[in-house]
């Protein structure tokens, strides 16, 4: 049977409840049968009617008919409509024949212990996978600043209730008053208790380069992202300070100074869409606003790997990052409120001179990155068992389509270089006013949805034909409106389509 009869289900489908009346009750002749085409089709309906007056004069049709009526009432009106307008009696009667509702019952209860139990099994694999590949992985947690007196929220030990505002500030100055002082005297010890980070690693990320030149050639080679110099001058002024501030030998301080200043976008657009909500202002942000906090949850794992990795140890690179931070966030706002369209530009150009950035240092340091175990925090993001938002912000890519492997540094900084890569693209369409930026993982349940009732209703058919009662044409003349599907996922549907025959044949 042709796939374009099996989606035509899925219209009508959605043809129903577009006609649901404000009372929640469905109209049958939002489904009805169009005219019978000439040739082939036109017989199998013919055939179907005489089958279908032909199975009212019999009593024992009859009784099954009412019975199959009253346990399709546990289904929707509409898809038991549909099934009873889609399949014949004699189909009906050998799905009926080739069946055992207890048994497929047990089997789906058995089927559905076994998927708890791999999942239960992944769940392990991937907190055993701290075990494995570097015996160092346990000692390889962090070595920040930040994350040696706060912690990390994977440690859950250290998590807790924050303090007041006026405790937690003067407790931050105090300890970050004795770290500049120590920065201006270097010969004071005022380490405040850091993890020291083991001589082996240390002299392997001393090792490390980066090469400003080599990114803006990188930068001209690839297709230019058009914007107003308004956003141009401040966007080149920022580059030229990251170069200067930050020389071929400290790579990765210069990605955690990039990392915290590049959660405030999202941080700034997520406030700003709410504060027109909170207006009445907009109400079309919601799904804009999830995909805004999963790129900033992906910038903030970036900013906890660099962080990993020392690059918040200097108390100068902490006091520049944080305070450009609170200054960005401002600036974002204020741009956002005059135009949305040129905040999320801007944004386009910081994230693509990131994707530069990342791919120089990955293929310029790719051998000595591929001997250095991947942090801990690294892994949980890429490989944990909740990859939710990871998803989330990925608007660009069908769902669970990207699942890392992280074993070294290498393949940390290879995703990154890959978010960024994925930042670029939501940031473009952000910017179309047309545009539709949706939540991948709501698309993705939406079409998952559809895709179950179409396979469902393909099964009972697949029955039915196999038993010679209903023609694979006959769906083509029941069913009406192809409005649905224009946004389901072709792919996995014809997936799922084939998996289903080849049970059959």
């Amino acid at each position: 049977m042709p796939l374009a009869a099996v989606a035509r289900v899925a219209r009508a489908r959605h043809r129903v409840e577009r006609s649901t009346d404000a009372g929640g009750t469905i109209s049958r002749r939002s489904i009805r049968p169009r005219r019978p085409r000439r040739g082939r089709t036109a017989v199998a309906v013919e055939s179907s009617k005489d089958a279908s007056s032909s199975s009212k004069t019999s009593p024992d049709d009859a009784s099954r008919r009412d019975g199959a009526r009253k346990t399709s009432s546990v289904y929707p009106e509409d898809v038991s409509d549909a099934f009873d307008r889609a399949v014949s009696e004699e189909g009906r009667r050998s799905i009926v024949e080739v069946t055992n509702v207890d048994e497929l019952r047990e089997r789906a209860r058995a089927e559905r212990k076994q998927l708890a139990a791999t999942e239960l099994a992944l769940a392990a694999a991937v907190l055993a996978r701290k075990q494995e590949s570097f015996d160092s992985m346990d000692e390889f947690c962090s070595y920040g600043y930040i994350a040696s007196v706060k912690g990390v929220y994977i440690d859950v030990s250290r998590n807790e209730v924050p303090k007041g505002f006026a405790q937690t500030a003067s407790e931050n100055f105090a300890r970050e008053m004795r770290e500049m002082v120590a920065f201006i005297d270097p010969d004071l010890d005022e380490s405040d208790g850091r993890t020291t980070m083991p001589k082996e690693l240390r002299v392997k990320l001393e090792a490390l380069r980066l090469d400003s030149d080599a990114i803006w050639e990188r930068e001209k080679n690839r297709p230019e992202v058009p914007a107003p110099w308004l956003l141009k001058a401040p966007y080149l002024a920022l580059c030229f300070m990251l170069d200067k501030l930050f020389d071929e030998t400290k790579p990765v301080q210069r990605f955690w100074f990039l990392e915290t200043v590049a959660r405030m976008p999202y941080y700034s657009y997520t406030a700003a869409l709410t504060f027109y909500e909170i207006l009445g202002w907009y109400r079309g942000g919601a799904e804009l606003r999830k995909i805004h906090f999963a790129e900033e949850w992906n910038e903030y794992h970036h900013l906890l790997i660099m962080e990993s990795l020392g690059g918040d140890v200097s108390w100068r690179d902490r006091f520049l990052g944080q305070h450009a931070a609170l200054v960005y966030y401002g600036v974002l706002i204020l741009l956002w409120f005059m135009s949305p369209a040129l905040a999320y530009n801007f944004s386009e150009l910081i994230e693509a001179h990131a994707v530069d950035t990342y791919a120089q240092f990955v293929d310029q340091n790719a051998e000595l990155l591929k001997t250095m175990p991947a942090p801990r925090i690294a892994v949980e993001y890429y490989e944990g068992a909740d990859l939710y938002l990871f998803d989330e912000f990925q608007t660009a890519r069908e769902v669970r389509t990207r699942r890392p492997r992280i074993r070294t540094l290498y393949d940390v900084f290879s995703n990154i270089r890959d978010d960024e890569g994925e930042h670029v693209s939501t940031m473009n369409a952000c910017q179309k006013e047309d545009a539709a930026v949706s939540s991948p993982n709501s698309v993705n349940a939406k079409t998952a949805a559809i895709s179950a009732l179409i396979t469902a209703q393909y099964v009972f058919t697949r029955f039915a034909e196999i038993r010679g009662g209903l023609g694979g044409e006959l769906l083509d003349d029941l069913l009406v409106d192809d409005t649905i599907l224009d946004d389901a996922n072709a792919g996995i549907l014809d997936a799922i389509l084939r998996a289903v025959d080849a049970l059959f044949l």
